[in-house]
């Protein structure tokens, strides 16, 4: 792999682990993740604009149909992680949701691409399987649940379901950008997303959370959106430079990390369990990436 490319997704994979730490600790993970979103398009139009007036590359929405797309499905995995960590332990939320994406972009592949896995792919898939069944092993029966998973059966379909938006969004984004730039495609989708998150304001009845979120994790809310629209930024850098395959699979470092985070900061679970899940779950990738 490109090591330029492997860098830019490093740091990637640190921020957005960290502002999904910072997700779950609020008081509604929902509603943060609905500020944060609010936030995202400022500091995307104003990159878009500072590209604009410096450098004299004005906006290109060229692929606005594949950004209407990509920030829909963005929408979908918002929503379904907000409500997973409202439900359920980051340190399984979030690994689940990354770890299991590679394995259905391989199904995907399989069954309607007709792209056969090699024997060191269905390895691979094999062992994806098992860091997820670990994990959610852990969560649902080792000494019960912990005390922030209050119904942890829930949070896993939330990132089951999480896991078919990224394996869908990576594909979409990468050929957005591609055709393209990747300031103006992400500006766009950042505001897709806003709009298609703004109903639940109503339909949930959030609009007061949203505005307890703001006042008491405002400073959050803003680190967190600019963590993550660098770390997208850098993931689509480096799909332009890189087979896709490959980048999502080394962002995927991000599952120890956020299993880290989880297990010391919110004394989710057993750590060193949890993170042996977590390795299988990278190990299982990283296979599936090479033999796939």
């Amino acid at each position: 792999m490109d090591l330029l490319a492997l860098a830019l997704v490093l740091i990637s994979a640190g921020m957005h682990a960290t502002w999904n730490f910072w997700a779950k600790r609020a008081s509604d993970s929902v509603s943060f993740l609905w500020g944060f979103s609010a936030v995202m398009p400022l500091i995307a139009g104003a990159v878009v604009l500072g590209e604009w007036l410096f450098f004299g590359n004005p906006p290109n929405f060229t692929t606005w149909k594949l950004a209407i797309l990509g920030g829909v499905i963005q929408a979908a995995y918002i929503s379904l992680m907000g409500a997973g960590y409202n439900r359920g332990d980051l340190s399984v939320v979030y690994p689940v949701s990354r770890g299991t994406a590679p394995l259905i972009i391989a199904v995907i592949a399989w069954l309607f691409l007709r792209e056969t896995p090699s024997a060191v792919g269905l390895l691979g898939i094999c062992i994806i399987l098992g860091g997820a069944v670990l994990l959610s092993w852990d969560m649902l029966f080792r000494n019960g649940p912990s005390p922030s998973a209050a119904k942890p059966t829930a949070s896993l379909g939330c990132a089951a379901l999480a896991a078919v938006t990224i394996a869908l969004y990576h594909v979409v984004d990468k050929a957005g950008a591609q055709g393209s730039s990747v300031t103006s495609y992400q500006f766009l989708m950042e505001v897709v997303i806003v709009i298609a998150l703004t109903p639940l304001l109503f339909i949930r009845r959030r609009a007061a959370k949203v505005k307890a979120e703001f006042r008491e994790h405002g400073a959050l809310i803003f680190g967190a959106s600019l963590f993550g629209y660098v770390a997208y930024a850098l993931v689509i850098t480096a799909m332009m430079r890189e087979s896709v395959a490959y980048v999502a699979a080394a962002r995927n470092v991000s599952i120890l990390i956020g299993i880290a985070l989880g297990a010391t900061q919110l004394r989710e679970g057993k750590l060193g369990l949890r993170l042996i899940a977590g390795a299988l779950l990278l190990g299982g990738i990283v296979t599936l990436a090479v033999g796939g």
